[in-house]
């Protein structure tokens, strides 16, 4: 699938990877069989339909414009208008009427649609189109807020000079020519000779950007937040809804009803002006960073974008448009819409997506019914009252007619598929009905190039699941694309799934840590004879792993290993090891990861880790040799595993108090404690418990009975 730029107005996020789930044996596959799967790919005269199926569809027709983008279009009686950016001109497009056509097998051949410049203009785009009566065209320019009239032979003259930025859209209305306008957020009233200018509403928005007219009454879209407006007497208008998100990019009218495009960005401060200066690549609007430059190199913003709908009545009631409840008929990620066209009650949208362009019937029937050759779809338009629809095109720029004829062959590919490693390719299911051929093509990159293999043709034969192909002879590598054709207009593919096997990768233990026993002073239990034993394993190739721990004593051979579970499936990345178990001593332990789950033991590839040394004490410390000397106590402390970590001491069975240590430091396994009794403490024969504790938190007491003067 090619890489998805941003272009005018706003910016898109890479599609999303579809899942590969996994398979015992190292197998993997790859499947596409609901709508959002199958749209990451491309087609050509086909749709795919909300339900998942891809059928025969409608084959655009293509032309190329000498200019890097088609900004919109407009279609009058005869022609298709396009303005175009970079190139600031006003193009025709004459439409094919022929009753057939078949895309040309070369595509440097000449397309039959016929385009002409009508007129070029100051600026660096022609960013909004309208036809005034008589059939003169008005065209608004960037930058400045430039009105251009001309006429059917190409003459320009100067309509009007508004005070504005950017004009982003254009209407003519009950005799008067509108202008949405940025950044300050007014829409412009002026007569059909560019006079008597004056602003009719006036928002607290950066831009208006889009105008429909809805009976008698004018409907404004704004941005950055996307609210819908009724033009009134009153300079703020009145505000039928506000939409989650930050700009109404279209309005459209369905035979009962309201559609608008709502677009959300993830940069809440993008305005259209930064969007399309940077698509341009211009630096002259707003002192953008050259070109190549680092800033201006940086990854655009993503968008989201929804379609919705409200039912007005058949007497088409704004009121509706505040009260009634708006339905979303269609939401895609990753992605911006940027204009609506209303053909027998269903709804085209062009989008920022791959240049794709969809169907939308209602909130559960959409379908992709062109994908163009180009980035991003800009544009829609229609020629006469019930003539051809046009599309245009960014980043390369072109313009397409979209034929209502159906394809005699419709093509599916999907998108490129990333196996994670050069992989062995098994079968592939492809299900659907009718007359179906699959091509397969491997390579290394994530964008086909000459050191991709070329395409095979691959046999389907009638299985069960479906029609099976075999990939065993594919060259072994990293990423695959399928194209499936759809020979005539009974077929249809329901979905696929594609079986791989990549290179197993062995695991890669990054450590093995022993956790040491926690205590706190005051802590009068002695602490727990487990420890945990935690490592960090990374399967590299997504396997599932599964563990062996092993102990053996610090030094010892490979003879000396000991397995620490037998009949335990080790799966987590961690063991509890009982001290218990396990004589006193110095000891070592190794983790073994295996990836045997996900690729059978006799294909499993391993790695091995051996910990730090690491003590194992249980035994107490001992306190002997106790003295008692007035109301001092003195006493003889020894551990042979460790060090002492404390000592204390407690009266008639009350709490633990620290002692002290004869040379104050708590550093060896041999220490003389000393105990200095409170000189409260009342006279008479007391009983003392002696506490001492290792470092492992093994405690050792002894008891006596002390006389106190």
């Amino acid at each position: 699938m090619a890489t998805l730029r941003f272009a005018p107005l706003f910016v898109l996020a890479l599609l999303a990877a579809v899942p590969t789930p996994s398979h015992a044996g190292g197998t993997r596959s790859y499947a596409a069989q609901e709508f959002d799967d199958l749209d990451q790919g491309e087609t050509e005269g086909a749709a795919i339909e909300s339900s998942g199926r891809v059928t025969v569809g409608f084959v655009p027709q293509r032309a190329e414009i000498g200019a890097m983008t088609a900004f919109t279009c407009l279609g009058n009686g005869k022609h298709a208008l396009i303005a175009t950016a970079d190139k600031a001109a006003v193009l025709t497009v004459a439409p094919d009427r022929g009753k057939s056509y078949s895309p040309p097998k070369d595509k440097a051949k000449s397309s039959s649609l016929k385009v002409a410049t009508l007129a070029e203009l100051d600026g660096v785009l022609v960013s909004a189109l309208a036809t005034l009566p008589g059939g003169d065209v008005l065209a608004a320019t960037l930058p400045g807020g430039n009105l251009h009239r001309i006429d059917g032979r190409g003459r320009v003259q100067p309509f009007a000079q508004l005070g504005v930025d950017q004009i982003w859209a254009l209407r003519v209305h009950d005799g008067r020519v509108y202008a949405a306008t940025g950044p300050r957020g007014e829409l412009w009233s002026l007569s059909l000779s560019g006079k008597d200018a004056k602003i009719v509403l006036d928002t607290e928005e950066k831009d208006v950007l889009s105008l429909a007219v809805v009976g008698n009454e004018l409907l404004a879209g704004t941005a950055p937040t996307a609210n819908l407006y009724q033009v009134s007497d009153a300079p703020e208008g009145i505000l039928l809804h506000e939409f989650a998100g930050d700009e109404v990019r279209a309005i459209a009218l369905t035979p009962r009803g309201l559609v608008v495009a709502v677009n959300d960005f993830s940069e809440r401060k993008l305005s259209g002006l930064d969007a399309l200066t940077k698509t341009l690549n211009r630096t002259s609007l707003i002192g953008q960073p050259p070109a190549g430059s680092q800033e201006a190199s940086e990854s655009p913003p993503s968008a989201d974008a929804a379609l919705y709908h409200v039912d007005l009545g058949a007497k088409r009631d704004l009121a509706r448009a505040t009260e009634a409840p708006w339905e979303k008929w269609l939401s895609r990620d990753k992605q911006y819409f940027t204009a609506l066209l209303v053909d027998d009650g269903a709804v085209l949208i062009a989008s920022s997506a791959g240049g794709k362009v969809y169907r939308v019937r209602g909130p559960r029937s959409y379908a992709t019914v062109a994908d163009l050759e180009e980035r991003q779809a800009t544009g829609l338009c229609r020629v006469g009252d019930d003539g051809p629809i046009f599309a245009t095109s960014a980043h390369g720029a072109a313009v397409y007619q979209l034929r209502a004829i159906p394809a005699t062959q419709a093509r599916y590919r999907s998108e490129v598929i990333d196996a994670g490693q050069p992989s062995r390719y098994g079968a592939v299911v492809v299900r659907g009905r009718g007359d179906l051929r699959l091509r397969v093509r491997t390579g290394p990159t994530q964008e086909p190039d000459d050191r991709w293999s070329d395409w095979q043709e691959i046999a389907l034969r009638p299985s069960v699941d479906g029609h099976r192909g075999d990939l065993g002879q594919l060259p072994r590598r990293r990423n695959a694309q399928l194209e499936l054709t759809l020979g005539d207009a009974r077929s249809e593919v329901r979905g696929f799934e594609l079986f791989y096997a990549p290179e197993n990768l062995p695991p890669l233990l990054r450590s093995v840590d022993i956790s040491h026993p926690e205590f706190d002073r005051d802590d009068d239990k002695e602490s727990s004879p487990t420890v945990t034993i935690k490592w960090k394993a990374e399967p590299r190739d997504e396997d599932d792993l599964v563990y062996e721990v092993r102990i053996r004593p610090e030094g010892g051979d490979e003879k000396q290993w000991l397995p620490l579970h037998r009949n335990e499936l080790v799966t987590n990345e961690e063991f509890k090891l009982d001290l218990d178990t396990v004589p006193d001593g110095i000891y070592e332990v190794a983790v073994r990861a295996s990836d045997e789950p996900s690729n059978g033991s006799a294909s499993a590839l391993h790695d091995e880790l051996v910990s730090a040394p690491f003590i194992v004490d249980r035994q107490r410390p001992v306190i002997t040799g106790t003295k008692v000397e007035g109301r001092r106590i003195r006493a003889a402390v020894s551990d042979v595993g460790g060090y002492v970590h404390d000592v204390a001491y407690a009266i008639d069975g009350g709490p633990f108090r620290a002692a002290s240590v004869e040379d104050g430091l708590l550093d060896t396994g041999s220490e003389t404690m000393l105990v200095e009794l409170p000189k409260d403490l009342e006279a008479g024969r007391h009983r003392v418990v002696l506490r001492a504790r290792d470092s492992f938190g093994n405690i050792g007491t002894v008891a006596l009975f002390v006389t106190a003067p």
